[in-house]
């Protein structure tokens, strides 16, 4: 049996972060994953997550992505590699910011203000000069900050996995986690459905939509839910491009829509929904696309993007987000199991944070108390929690 001081389950970006973390802080970590790192079906690999400090009224969450975004900075520096895109972010919007309907892009816009930002307030005129593409009959005013941008997520992950080896992290792919074993109250080994077990002095499982299968307990405050993702192939790239292109939201608190520029080396736009999406088990239901949810698409483009009304559709995609009932994340020590911790919740937006989450879940294995702690703690929360992040368009703040 193989031991370890830090068994971590799950190589996505929760998991993989805090190996890497636990890693440089001197334990003896393993890690393991039910197929390759980056897993073909996991969130966080992808060609694309957005990276943004606008969250609304959101002052946590902005200070969270501010820092992340240095950190992404410094990534690109340390793996001599463009993990992180500043291409800048676009917000627009069919009236002006302030009004009613816009409170996720006003109270963003006045974050920014505030900590000293200088961003791009747009008229029409603006938007058609600086971002083509735009129709600007449908939208009239916008926001764009320079300080924003993409991370290619795979790649992230790619990398981060290989400097966990580098540091000594023993990465057992192909092994799924089945059971627990705990004596007296305390964890002691991992099982795993391939037949394998794990003895470690702490488990953390960061397995995303497979977590509270794994954990039970958590399945009244976490649920899988599945949003649609397109790949868009344009006939012309140049208005999709940066700097005629950036990351954008399209009115989103109100329709879910946000996307990507133009990607040279797949040769596609990619236009995703932040909204509630569809309830999926990560292992019994299928992930298609429906046709309805290509014809809601090709609704959008026509209307915002006229150039892309015929655009080839060449991929599509289900995201699958691990919902907290609150959409914050879920960092913290499981309240009646010693040496067992749960770093999970990513609902939609864990990702951006990437940098942060590692050093996170390991000052909660070692019971300290990190800057962004407080709110990602175990917490009791019912049917009428309401989801609180103000980008994602939520009927009636309840997912």
């Amino acid at each position: 049996m193989k031991k370890y001081d830090v068994l971590v389950i799950g190589g996505g970006i929760y998991g993989i972060t805090a190996a890497v973390e636990l890693a440089l802080r001197k334990y003896n970590v393993g890690l393991i994953n039910p197929d390759t790192i980056p897993h073909h079906m996991a969130a966080s690999t992808d060609v694309t997550k957005a990276v943004r400090m606008e969250y609304g009224s959101d002052k946590e969450y902005f200070n969270m992505v501010e820092m992340a975004i240095e950190k992404w900075r410094s990534w690109n520096d340390f793996f001599d590699e463009k993990l992180y895109h500043e291409v800048g972010f676009l917000m627009l919007c069919k009236e002006k910011i302030e009004n009613e309907k816009h409170t996720f892009e006003k109270h963003s816009y006045e974050n920014l203000i505030a900590a000293g930002y200088a961003p791009d307030r747009l008229d029409a005129k603006g938007i058609r000069e600086r971002f083509p593409a735009v129709n600007t009959l449908e939208y009239i005013d916008a926001n764009f900050n320079r300080k924003a941008g993409y991370a290619d997520s795979a790649l992230t992950v790619q990398k981060l996995a290989d400097y966990a080896k580098s540091l000594g992290v023993a990465i057992h792919e192909g092994q799924t986690a089945s059971s627990f074993e705990i004596d007296r109250g305390r964890l002691t080994a991992v099982k795993t459905k391939e037949g394998e077990t794990f003895q470690c002095g702490h488990a953390l499982v960061a397995a995303g939509v497979h977590t509270p299968i794994l954990l039970p307990e958590l399945q009244p405050y976490m649920k899988s839910t599945g949003h649609p993702v397109f790949w868009l192939r344009p006939e012309n790239p140049t208005n999709f491009t940066p700097p005629h292109f950036s990351v954008f939201t399209a009115d989103i608190s109100n329709s879910g829509w946000y996307g990507f520029p133009y990607l040279h080396k797949h040769g596609i736009v990619k236009i995703a929904k932040h909204s509630n999406g569809t309830p999926v088990h990560p292992e019994k239901d299928d992930r298609q696309i429906t046709d309805a949810e290509v014809a809601d698409m090709r609704s959008f483009v026509k209307t915002t993007f006229p150039e892309l009304t015929n655009a080839p559709l060449v991929y599509t995609r289900r995201c699958l987000y691990i919902d907290t009932l609150d959409g914050h994340f879920w960092i913290d020590n499981h309240p009646d199991i010693k040496g067992l911790s749960v770093s999970t919740g990513g609902s939609g937006h864990g990702l951006k944070m990437a940098p942060l989450l590692g050093a996170m879940a390991a000052d909660v294995i070692e019971e300290k108390s990190h800057r962004f702690s407080k709110r990602h703690r175990w917490r009791h929360l019912t049917t009428d929690t309401s989801q609180v992040e103000e980008a994602r368009y939520v009927i009636n703040r309840k997912l």
